[in-house]
């Protein structure tokens, strides 16, 4: 087996591994040691560098808000449906602080930073596997189907989508990581005023 499969092969259970389990919060950890340890790279190679930082922020913003464009309707559709807002600082945190830095490096940095365009025998097309990493990204935010809110998952593919196409271009994840929060933001406090 070549090292080149053996590094996708490594990747593809490092990913597999986050995209199982985002609340165990070490796993964070995994794709960082094995882009710097195992791979020796650098951790640009997975968007955390500072090089197109103006770029990304200025991408980023606009998807925020192109993202929360498509949100809004969805939560007007169903205000007054959804569970109060909890806006405890734990909350706060949780959701503005660590799913974006959690889901940005997963998806949109070591899943497109691998598998995207070279660096693995797996690699494809930039666009291709944008829409694989976003239809991962939503395979985990099922949660919103099982509570009734099916339209959700609109607002979630398109911001999965557009940070990906944040990182392909800018291959920063500081944009990305600022469109979520923003997302992640407005959403809670539209939920906390709504009722």
């Amino acid at each position: 087996m070549s090292e080149q499969r053996i590094e996708s092969t490594i990747a593809i259970a490092v990913f597999l591994a986050l995209w199982l389990n985002g609340s165990f919060y070490p796993l964070i950890l995994l794709p960082l040691a094995f882009t710097r340890l195992y791979c020796r790279r650098s951790l640009s190679h997975i968007g955390l560098g500072g090089s197109n930082l103006r770029l990304s922020i200025t991408y980023g913003v606009l998807a925020g808000m192109l993202v929360l464009a498509a949100y809004y309707p969805v939560h007007l559709l169903y205000a007054g449906k959804r569970a109060l807002q909890d806006l405890s600082a734990g909350a706060i945190l949780i959701d503005v602080g660590w799913y974006p830095i959690y889901e940005e490096l997963a998806y949109r940095g070591f899943f497109l930073g691998f598998f995207a365009d070279g660096g693995s025998s797996l690699a494809g097309s930039g666009i291709w596997m944008n829409l694989m990493q976003a239809l991962l990204f939503v395979s985990v935010h099922h949660h919103h189907i099982s509570a009734g809110f099916p339209l959700l998952l609109i607002p979630v593919f398109l911001m999965g989508f557009l940070n990906g196409m944040v990182f392909l271009r800018s291959r920063n994840l500081a944009g990305c990581i600022l469109s979520h929060s923003l997302v992640n933001g407005m959403a809670m406090f539209l939920r906390a005023i709504s009722r």
